[in-house]
């Protein structure tokens, strides 16, 4: 990844360690939900949705300052990602949140979530190793 300067860098290294840290933490509170009911129909299911919309939210958030550190070209030097969905579901999380479907949490962290942590991996390998 590119950068304007060398502290933009090092920022970048901690914005993706805590984006790894979120992964891990949506990955563990969801680990033993088995479809949208347990996420609906008990106040304990509810309140773990709520929680899990907060990461996602923060997530998204922490995107943006990515973005921002790579002088808005974080899309192009990674087009693989799918960045726009992610700021996009924030997005949906900040402005419509009593639009969330609980489905689609659970296929974000099904399916897209394992894909998107590969990719930080990959991401905070490339700058360790630049750190010389």
């Amino acid at each position: 990844m590119r950068f304007r300067s060398e502290r933009e860098r090092q920022l970048a290294s901690e914005v993706i360690r805590q984006m790894i840290t979120l992964v891990g933490s949506l990955q563990q509170r969801m680990a033993l939900v088995q479809g949208e009911a347990d996420l609906q129909d008990t106040e304990t299911g509810r309140l773990l949705l709520d929680a899990v919309c907060m990461q996602y939210l923060a997530l998204g958030e922490v995107v943006k300052q990515l973005d921002k550190l790579t002088g808005n070209t974080l899309w192009d030097q990674i087009p693989e990602q799918d960045w726009k969905g992610i700021m996009g579901f924030r997005d949906v999380l900040a402005h419509q949140y009593f639009n969330v479907d609980p489905r689609q949490v659970l296929w974000i962290t099904r399916e897209a979530l394992p894909q998107f942590q590969e990719t930080l991996q990959t991401m905070l390998a490339a700058l360790q190793r630049t750190d010389g």
